[in-house]
């Protein structure tokens, strides 16, 4: 049975809980009394929709959850239910239970019989039974003590300080002393090029703003200038680097890089080799889109990892002389930060050739769209369930700014923003019941058809079509760029921010796509 389970699990992982909500229903998992992992499963999936809630239906929801897990605990000798049906009873306004659970949970550890859980999970669940027992100067030793087995389990401390927090607030308490024990923040990095090599007060700066913020995960380009110094700094600190590179490794020293001398070519190099991913926009070509693209991928990247972590996304800013708004500038990255309301820091360099000296961006050939591809249905349905599809998005006001495109399989639907198809998607669901939904984002190109038409053309089209063959009825998978983008738009916590999967590349050298899974509730 627990490799029945791992889907459904997936899908909660990735914040689509309504699919896997519809999936533990459908395998009739709901009537299984027996089975610690099912009955940790439904308690799991109960709990996430409590924190959906609000008043009364949060705390019966929070019973629930707590009842499920309490009879996985009473099952097995883990200690993993068993805690989180003393949590969930606090949640659920039960609080004498709650300190009778957590009083077994310390019990249970005293013996340490068979316990199952890592050792950082054991002191974790001893630390959180210390805090349920109202012995939180315990309970903040004791989680030191649990990061200290494990300091770079973030995902892990994530989890443990979510539960807390959420602990801390139904007893009234503060939840300050929570902050120093959060996983490192996460950065977007962007900045002006041609800066001064010899202009070491720069490269201090941003080696102290990152440490005053504690950064441990940089994303962003790495253009001669700002970026690179940013990045050797994110380094020299031990902190990942994932660069989004536009238009392809090639393409961007070419054009980003090189121009600016052989100094900056050679930092580029060693920094591209020591980074820990390095992600493509616009394979080939360097142009106006593909960099403002890759920009909203690095952003949406931070700010996934920021919520995957519980932790902050910032910005480090390296102001360009106009604050450009044009490309990728520093003006418009700000602007597109700040309107997702996070926080901005700017650290100005000293500038010795202006961007005069690089090779002109190309235009772009086409314009940007999030891509929806909607399968309505069996072929002799599809005809009458459309109309409702069409009904649905014309109350919500949402159109779509391409024409819709029949493909025989599927509606091929474009917006200009991710999020507008991420609400589009929300609707069809509704409209639809059972279809089946997928999306992409990138560059859709104009050819004239036969007949006066306007054919539209691109990758995100094909990709949405590909991916659209993986989606079980009920459900919508996207592309990480999709994801990404529409995290870079908004923090709303049903945006997606883990991949379930991936989807092959098209051909041995095409590398895969990770594949993440759209809430539709």
């Amino acid at each position: 049975m627990s490799s029945g389970i791992l889907p459904i699990l997936a899908h909660a992982r990735a914040g689509a809980l309504d699919h896997a909500l519809r999936l533990f229903q459908d395998a009739g998992l709901d009537a299984i009394e027996d089975d610690p992992a099912v009955l940790s499963l439904k308690g799991r999936l109960l709990k996430d929709q409590a924190r959906r809630a609000a008043g009364d239906v949060r705390r019966a929801l929070y019973a629930r959850s707590a009842e499920a897990y309490g009879a996985a605990g009473a099952i097995g000798w883990a200690t993993y239910p068993l805690i989180n049906a003393a949590s969930l009873s606090l949640l659920a306004g039960e609080p004498e239970r709650a300190r009778a659970l957590a009083a077994k949970v310390l019990a249970r550890l005293d013996k340490g019989d068979d316990e199952p859980d890592t050792p950082y999970w054991r002191e974790a669940t001893r630390a959180e039974a210390e805090l349920l027992l109202g012995r939180t100067h315990e309970a903040w030793l004791t989680l030191q003590g649990a990061i200290a087995l494990a300091p770079r389990a973030w995902e892990d401390h994530a989890a443990t300080l979510r539960q807390f927090a959420s602990i801390l607030a139904e007893q009234g308490a503060d939840a300050e002393w929570l902050e120093p024990l959060r996983p490192p923040r996460t950065l977007f990095f962007a900045g002006q090029m041609g800066v001064d090599l010899a202009d070491a007060d720069f490269a201090d700066r941003v080696a102290e703003t990152l440490e005053v913020e504690r950064v441990g995960f940089g994303f962003g380009a790495l253009a001669a200038g700002a970026d690179i110094v940013v990045a050797e700094a994110l380094l020299a600190r031990g902190a990942e680097v994932h660069l989004v590179l536009p238009g392809g490794q090639q393409a961007f020293r070419a054009g980003s890089v090189a121009p600016m001398g052989e100094a900056w070519a050679v930092r580029f190099d060693a920094v591209v080799e020591r980074a820990d991913t390095v992600s493509v926009v616009g394979e080939g070509r360097l142009d106006r889109l593909s960099v403002r693209l890759a920009a909203r991928m690095a952003m949406g990247k931070a700010a996934m990892k920021a919520r995957l972590l519980a932790t902050e996304a910032i910005q480090l800013v390296a102001p360009d002389a106009a604050e450009a708004v044009e490309a990728g500038g520093s003006g418009w990255a700000r602007a597109i930060w700040r309107g997702a309301g996070r926080r901005t820091i700017s650290q100005p360099a000293a500038r010795v050739r202006g961007p005069e000296s690089l090779n002109p961006l190309a235009a772009p050939v086409g314009k940007a769209f999030a891509v929806l591809a909607v399968d309505a249905g069996p072929d002799a349905e599809t005809a009458d369930r459309l109309p409702a599809l069409w009904a649905g998005l014309e109350v919500a006001g949402i159109a779509s700014e391409i024409a819709p495109v029949w493909t025989g399989s599927a509606v091929l639907l474009g917006f200009e923003t991710c999020r507008g198809a991420a609400r589009a998607a929300r609707v069809a669901a509704k409209a639809l019941g059972e279809g089946r939904i997928s999306g992409d984002m990138g560059e859709l190109r104009e050819a004239p058809a036969p007949g006066g038409a306007v054919l539209r053309t691109g990758q995100p089209l094909e990709t949405a079509g590909r991916l659209l063959a993986s989606v079980p009825p009920g459900a919508a998978l996207v592309s990480e760029l999709f994801a990404a983008v529409l995290a870079s738009e908004t923090d709303d916590p049903l945006c997606p921010c883990e991949p379930i999967g991936e989807l092959p590349g098209r051909r041995p050298s095409e590398p895969d796509t990770p594949v993440f899974s759209l809430d539709l509730s």
